[in-house]
């Protein structure tokens, strides 16, 4: 009786087993055996596929963190602010892929480029958008990045349709430094909706540190600035003077060529002061710098040495060509005095030194070069005090060593 039922019972619990199986098996997908097998075996083929997804994210991981961790050392090695962006767009690019970089300034109500790289450069490095207006211009307004926006709608950036290379998407982060908004970075592609949140993710963890970089940066381009540009004229200093000078006559020595140095030294200036005040005085000098400046070459290099007294750091300058430059220098002094108080009594005196007939060292130079301008100076003295020869001698040309 025992083993019969014991039969019966193993019979039902077979039975049982293979409907489970059955029922199981009815929930999966139906595959036709005519089917591709990519197109049939999804719950094989997913499996597969999550486990190179998970193999890749980590790999991805792996990469982000080495990458972020390089950019943070390429931001701690230097405060040249061109050299380090020029750094962070070779990293970023392997985290970000993009065709076009630019990194804006925030400035009066302004946004002008710093750093561009990649195509349509000439146009991107043209820009200079309104904070407000087109993408970047609406970022930095509102703080608040923009994932593939469209590059044309930016403020002054004009494509030719036709172009194969076109930017059709964009990545806009603002940069956010302690004291409010540095500027902006941007990422151009050719490709529409090329961006993703993984990319704008990465992104804001990189500008985050590029921004307080930047602002550092600035601070040290300023005071760097400050300390070689003279606070009134906004031409070089003595101390940049000096340094320039040196590298000059460096160069001279390297390629055998030639330099002038000229000193120039503003006479009647201490009568502008006197009758007219300090102010007037120092829109004298500012005037006159400025045209300085406009009338020297590409190369050439105004300084002020302080006071009244100007020095041009002149390459490959003849003599001939210092006699006819000294002529237009002593003009613009005359009319910095006519424009600024209407008075006729400012005139100039101008010494030159050459290198290497007068010597190859800096304060040799400058010492022979103030020589002539104070030879010249006691010309013009001796023709003011001789009525007869007329008050003032502003073209006539400097003694020369």
């Amino acid at each position: 009786m025992l083993e019969r039922r014991y039969l019966e019972l193993e019979e039902m619990a077979s039975a049982g087993m293979a409907a489970t199986e059955q029922s199981h098996l009815s929930c999966m997908p139906i595959v036709e055996r005519t089917q591709r097998p990519s197109a049939g075996f999804a719950a094989e083929a997913g499996s597969a596929s999550t486990q190179t997804d998970f193999l890749s994210s980590i790999a991805s991981a792996r990469q982000e963190a080495h990458t972020l961790f390089e950019l943070s050392q390429d931001l701690g090695n230097s405060l040249s602010l061109d050299e380090t962006l020029s750094l962070v767009a070779m990293r970023l690019r392997k985290l970000v892929p993009y065709d076009s970089i630019v990194v804006f300034l925030g400035k009066d109500g302004e946004l002008t480029p710093e750093f561009v790289h990649g195509e349509h450069f000439r146009i991107l490095a043209s820009l200079k958008i309104p904070i407000g207006s087109g993408l970047c211009g609406w970022v930095a307004r509102n703080m608040r990045p923009i994932v593939n926006g469209n590059p044309a709608v930016e403020v002054g950036f004009a494509q030719d349709s036709h172009d194969p290379a076109e930017l059709r998407s964009a990545l806009v982060v603002p940069l956010e430094g302690m004291n409010g908004l540095v500027g902006v970075l941007a990422l151009y592609r050719s490709a529409p909706d090329a961006f993703t949140s993984d990319h704008l993710r990465i992104l804001q963890v990189v500008t985050s540190r590029v921004a307080l970089f930047m602002e550092n940066a600035l601070r040290f381009r300023e005071a760097e600035s400050s300390a070689t540009i003279d606070y009134l004229t906004g031409i070089a200093n003595a101390r940049a003077l000096s340094i320039h000078l040196e590298q000059e006559l460096a160069r001279c020595r390297r390629e055998g060529t030639s330099a002038a140095v000229i000193v120039c030294d503003l006479d009647g200036f201490k009568q502008i002061n006197d009758r007219f005040g300090h102010l007037a005085g120092d829109k004298v000098l500012k005037q006159f710098a400025a045209s300085v400046t406009l009338v020297c070459r590409e190369y050439d290099y105004p300084a002020r040495m302080g006071g009244d007294e100007f020095v041009i750091v002149a390459p490959n300058m003849t003599r001939e060509a210092f006699i006819e430059r000294a002529a237009v220098l002593s003009n613009l002094a005359r009319k910095a005095g006519l424009d600024m108080c209407g008075a006729d009594f400012l005139s100039l005196s101008v010494g030159a030194a050459f290198c290497p007939e007068d010597g190859q060292d800096p304060e040799q130079l400058l010492a022979e070069a103030d020589r002539a301008m104070y030879a010249a100076k006691q010309r013009h003295h001796e023709q003011s005090s001789a009525p007869a020869r007329g008050q003032y001698a502003l073209l006539q040309a400097p003694v020369l060593h």
